[in-house]
């Protein structure tokens, strides 16, 4: 392998190690919360309360309250899909000052309220690049469809049914109405690798 080859393997996995970290983190987290709040479904079902939540149970080393500028959680930068196209100012906009975390294993975690329910808007290594959809930057959510004690790797819809939709969401031109890259996480976990990235859509839907 070349050295350019081998850097982008070993940035890879560094970002797998880190996807799968914080996913423990946040279901050991809301595991505690429910035997505390109940589960989800009971909350408030704000962003600021499910950050109250949530920000007793990890380990910080920066905390951003809804109200206060949040950059010092998560990096005030343009964010782009799995396609390189800019993903919608309106999610990551840090003038809308959202509740945000930073752990102290350097994850930021964003609370975002979209349609009534709750997404983790989580950048794994903070203020470095390439801020990609499907690479370091991705979506958790809670399920409200099946399993109420579970996080999801992706945006709640993805776990429908359809297993298409997180295959077809982590090509590079999706066909459903979310960015490309929403719900790489599901091959994240299942194949432990970012192989998707060096992959034509065909292949990665082969492959899901």
């Amino acid at each position: 392998m070349t050295m350019p080859s081998l850097i982008q393997n070993y940035r890879e996995k560094e970002l797998v190690t880190s996807y799968k970290r914080v996913y423990s983190i946040l279901n050991q987290a809301y595991l505690k919360l429910i035997n505390e709040y109940g589960p989800y479904t009971d909350w408030d079902r704000t962003d600021e309360d499910t950050y109250n939540k949530f920000k007793t149970q990890l380990k910080l080393s920066a905390d951003c309250p809804p109200g206060e500028a949040n950059t010092a959680c998560i990096t005030d930068t343009t964010y782009k899909d799995l396609n390189n196209e800019d993903i919608n100012p309106g999610i990551l906009n840090t003038s809308r000052k959202q509740p945000a975390v930073r752990l102290i294993s350097g994850e930021s975690i964003l609370f975002y309220n979209y349609s009534n329910g709750i997404h983790f808007i989580v950048d794994l290594n903070g203020n470095r690049n390439p801020n990609r959809l499907g690479e370091d930057l991705h979506f958790f959510s809670f399920n409200d469809g099946k399993n109420y004690m579970t996080i999801l790797p992706g945006p709640a819809w993805s776990d429908s049914g359809n297993n298409n939709h997180g295959g077809e969401l982590c090509q590079k031109e999706p066909s459903w109405n979310w960015f490309a890259g929403s719900t790489c996480g599901y091959w994240i976990l299942s194949h432990g690798n970012m192989e998707y990235l060096h992959l034509i859509d065909k292949e990665i839907l082969d492959k899901w």
